[in-house]
């Protein structure tokens, strides 16, 4: 049953990616329009804020502090450490035209390693842990995901990749995640004394995509805007934990 729930959350988070690519058919007959995603933004910022900290108290919970610390460490340094050295979608595409297929798959690499195997890994360890913390943990995801294929596919569509290609690159990342978090929950069931740690980790690692990728774009339309959707988000957050009976 657990594995089912799990196979379902990484069908969700797979077709919640899908369905925000799709959106390049619209945007780049229109134009990309970017003045709502400041405020997506902060709200997707709210909810993972929420969900992370849920991970962090199920993780002290059964790891302790100690070992809750420092897993939770050790998802922002992995975090950290994977945008450094990897290529990035989001600041490349700021700064110069793709105009090489080799860049071009690089940077979509990088970007899926860097946002897509880590959030699918979070949707493991909280199945992992208990089904109701993984339905939260996926309905965040999902929340997430939508805004984020677009982002994906989209730019690539306005720099000159094909908008086929480019929503199958953004269907991909969303494959990504679903098989990450297969792949996770499937190792997690074997070494199932690591899960603890792996709650701490992903908390870690959402910690991180929050603060270093989500709230300064979130910021673009001001403080006040920004904090407010935030913490619609975290209420969001805590009625989704709610809904979900934690």
């Amino acid at each position: 049953m657990a594995f089912f729930d799990l196979f379902l959350g990484a069908l969700a988070v797979f077709f919640a990616t899908s369905i925000g690519s799709a959106g390049v058919f619209f945007f780049c007959r229109r134009g990309l329009m970017r003045g709502s995603y400041p405020t997506l933004l902060a709200i997707c910022a709210g909810i993972m804020l929420y969900t992370s900290g849920e991970m962090l108290l199920g993780s002290f919970g059964e790891a302790g502090l100690l070992g809750a610390s420092m897993s939770f460490l050790l998802g922002l340094a992995c975090l950290f450490f994977v945008e450094k050295w990897l290529p990035h979608l989001h600041f490349a595409i700021r700064k110069k035209k793709l105009d090489d297929s080799g860049k071009k798959t690089a940077l979509i690499a990088g970007t899926i390693a860097i946002h897509n195997i880590p959030e699918g890994f979070a949707v493991a360890s909280a199945f992992a842990h208990s089904t109701p913390l993984g339905w939260l943990i996926t309905a965040t995801m999902a929340a997430q995901d939508a805004p984020e294929g677009l982002l994906v596919s989209t730019p690539l569509a306005c720099y000159g990749v094909g908008k086929y290609k480019a929503f199958f690159l953004g269907v991909f990342s969303g494959f990504i995640e679903g098989a990450a978090a297969i792949a996770g929950f499937l190792f997690l069931s074997f070494v199932s004394f690591l899960t603890p740690f792996a709650l701490g980790f992903s908390a870690g690692a959402m910690f991180y995509v929050v603060f270093a990728e989500l709230l300064p774009d979130s910021f673009r339309d001001g403080k006040i805007k920004a904090i407010m959707f935030l913490a619609f988000g975290a209420i969001a957050g805590f009625a989704l934990a709610t809904f979900f009976r934690i």
